[in-house]
């Protein structure tokens, strides 16, 4: 009788044993599909997201090369203004050569908007951006300033500097480098070529120092390397505002405050805005460039696609755009702030099918 109770004892122990080995396997197997069913969504999620940013951009870029621009941004509908009456459909050439807002357009100055499956995206017209290449040095000083006291070149210096880095030749601006300096420095040596992006200025001597106070996003969202030697007050950002004469903090941020409700119709409409004495000659502009950027993110934030777009409708045999390059930035914009709606059934969402 006692053994038999022994191997009665010794099999309740045993299948004990085997019912805790079978819990600990059923929580491993839950706990490992549980992770991967996560990782399927994520992977779900982040190709949903791929294929609603590039249906964005394409959307974004066929509006680009199709609609016409007003004072306000692009437009996205054949609407022109009709004054006090509102709007009514283009009839006429001169219908399409308006300029007067709307107030549906698409801002070009890097506000948020929600693109097709609810991506996240933003164009920028280069007039509102500082033309490194274009702005004389007393228009960078302003610039640089904005950074406090932390570099030791001065912008007259660093403007040759960057003309140095770009001409062909071997002949040195006043406190400049070409390839000799630039080796004695340990630094690559210039490429003799215009520069394609603004991070490129971090290999030009003096520039990184100068910037500093800029993370990589702020100098590709204030700087641009396209032709723009006015800025355009209906677009710029703070920065770039400030660097007009006349122009503060304060008077930056009365302009972009204005300008949500309605553009500037003119140069002069801007000044009288701010007050600026008649005499000041502010180089300012308020019509969107044909070149800009345009920056797309999930709706949940992540990585930001950035392309540099220039419109070519006048290239023999060519596409009507051009992009010149992209970068991928590792922060998107805060996704908690608004995107607005663009108001056209291009950006509409899918009726639902009835069940």
């Amino acid at each position: 009788m006692r053994r038999g109770r022994r191997q009665r004892g010794f099999v309740l122990v045993l299948v004990l044993a085997m019912l805790v080995v079978l819990s600990v396997l059923a929580g491993t197997i839950a706990a490992v599909t549980g992770r991967l069913l996560e990782q399927s969504t994520q992977r779900a999620q982040a190709t949903q997201d791929a294929v609603d940013m590039a249906s964005t951009r394409a959307t974004v870029m066929y509006l680009l090369s199709t609609q016409r621009m007003t004072l306000g941004g692009l437009t996205v509908d054949n609407l022109v203004s009709f004054g006090e009456e509102g709007t009514r459909p283009a009839q006429t050439e001169e219908d399409l050569a308006s300029w007067l807002p709307l107030g549906t357009e698409i801002a070009l100055d890097g506000r948020a908007y929600t693109g097709v499956g609810g991506a996240r995206f933003a164009l920028q017209d280069d007039y509102g951006l500082f033309g490194v290449n274009w702005n004389e040095p007393v228009q960078l000083e302003r610039l640089l300033a904005q950074g406090g006291q932390l570099r030791t070149v001065p912008a007259t210096a660093l403007f040759n500097r960057l003309m140095d880095y770009q001409d062909r030749d071997d002949l040195h601006r006043l406190d400049s480098l070409e390839a000799d300096g630039y080796r004695q420095a340990g630094m690559l040596p210039p490429t003799n070529l215009p520069i394609a992006t603004p991070m490129e200025l971090m290999r030009v001597s003096g520039w990184a120092e100068a910037l500093q106070f800029l993370t990589p996003a702020e100098i590709v969202g204030n700087l641009t390397v396209e032709p723009a030697a006015m800025v355009n007050v209906n677009t710029a950002p703070l920065r770039v505002l400030m660097t007009v004469d006349g122009v503060d903090r304060e008077k930056a941020e009365r302009v972009i405050a204005f300008r949500k409700v309605q553009p500037f119709l003119s140069s002069v409409a801007f000044s009288e805005f701010l007050a600026l004495p008649k005499s000041l000659d502010a180089e300012v502009a308020v019509y969107p460039a044909s070149s800009g950027t345009l920056k797309l993110w999930p709706s949940k934030g992540g990585q930001v696609t950035l392309l540099h777009w220039n419109m070519t409708p006048i290239e023999d045999k060519g596409r009507p755009w051009r992009e010149d390059y992209e970068l991928i930035q590792s922060q998107a914009p805060n996704a908690g702030d608004p995107a607005g709606a663009v108001r056209s059934r291009l950006f509409a969402k899918p009726v639902a099918a009835k069940q």
